[in-house]
């Protein structure tokens, strides 16, 4: 069954000018956006900065509103909600359901509360007895591997990586339906990403999560997704299982950001793949495929007729008139 189901979701930001600030165009920030995910399954969502990734995650939070579309989520009830039109009042039920774990641990954690009281906090507002929030704040500390003597200190005395596992561990206090992780390692040192990504795997193994994490790095989402969406412009370029995707990628710009990822031998050489020019601007995308002008392999075609996203083979999806002609190189 599907945690959630995103259809044809659309975001767009005006641009407005001129004395009376009237409408003069539009950023397509998301463009068409479909995926789904299923019970205990993690998607990463993947692209350059600026792909609109990050405003995917936050429309399926209704932490924006949505220009169209449909964001199907089911609660653990079995029932099936709209979240792209449900009203507010309909929404704050579901709230608990649906949590989210920030990309910087400094600035997304109160430094004038207390960790337990942090990590209490949605408890508290979610109607539950005082007894029972101190009993849950004493297990999701042991769960994301802090002593119990974290609740009573504030923020300040927690390094970067600490400070991740208390917003983790504010995400899952109410047992979430869905987490949405927005590049949770992105802000942290090497060493302390792995810890991070080492804990997620955990959790995801003894509470079945269903995960969308957002990220821009490829060699992280490697180790910690089930598929893989790849996002360009405001529009899905490929979806596949993350091994499928590393071995043999079916999109020129997904085969870019593989060869992108740094291999960790310093005797190994990796293939450079030429990509050059700017990534296209989502208020004056060019015609045809957005990737066009970047892209090594574009013919005629991909300057004049935009690709939709077609199922190539079972599992994989990909926005390219050439994928079942082009052999693209994956890592090992």
């Amino acid at each position: 069954m599907n945690v959630l189901e995103v259809s044809d979701l659309k975001k767009h930001f005006p641009i407005r000018a001129g004395l009376l600030q009237r409408e003069v165009g539009r950023v397509r920030a998301v463009d068409g956006v479909s995926f789904h995910i299923a019970e205990g399954e993690t998607l990463a969502l993947v692209g350059e900065s600026g792909c609109g990734k990050t405003t995917v995650s936050r429309c399926i939070l209704r932490a924006q509103s949505v220009t169209s579309g449909a964001i199907r989520f089911r609660p653990e009830d079995g029932r099936e909600v709209d979240l792209a039109t449900l009203p507010k009042r309909e929404l704050r039920p579901l709230r608990r359901h649906l949590q989210m774990i920030f990309q910087d641990p400094y600035a997304s954690l109160n430094p004038r509360m207390m960790v337990g009281d942090i990590i209490a906090e949605p408890l508290k507002v979610n109607g539950v007895p005082a007894a029972e929030r101190q009993a849950r704040v004493l297990e999701l500390l042991e769960l994301v591997q802090l002593p119990a003597s974290a609740r009573t200190r504030f923020p300040h005395a927690f390094s970067g990586g600490q400070r991740q596992r208390i917003g983790i561990a504010r995400a899952l206090a109410l047992h979430p339906r869905l987490v949405v992780a927005d590049e949770p390692v992105s802000a942290l040192d090497v060493s302390v990403q792995a810890q991070i990504i080492n804990l997620l795997l955990d959790l995801q193994d003894r509470l079945s999560l269903s995960m969308l994490f957002v990220a821009h790095d490829l060699g992280v989402v490697r180790h910690i997704s089930d598929r893989v969406a790849v996002m360009y412009v405001g529009r899905m370029v490929e979806v596949a299982p993350t091994d499928a995707l590393y071995r043999s990628p079916r999109h020129p710009y997904t085969e870019a950001l593989l060869a992108a990822v740094p291999a960790p031998d310093p005797a190994r050489r990796g293939r450079r793949i030429p990509v050059t020019g700017e990534v296209a601007d989502p208020a004056r995308p060019p015609p045809g495929c957005a990737f066009h002008p970047r892209c090594p392999y574009a013919v005629e075609r991909c300057r004049t007729e935009q690709p939709n996203l077609g199922e190539v083979e079972p599992g994989r999806w990909v926005s390219c008139h050439r994928a079942k002609e082009l052999s693209l190189a994956g890592v090992a």
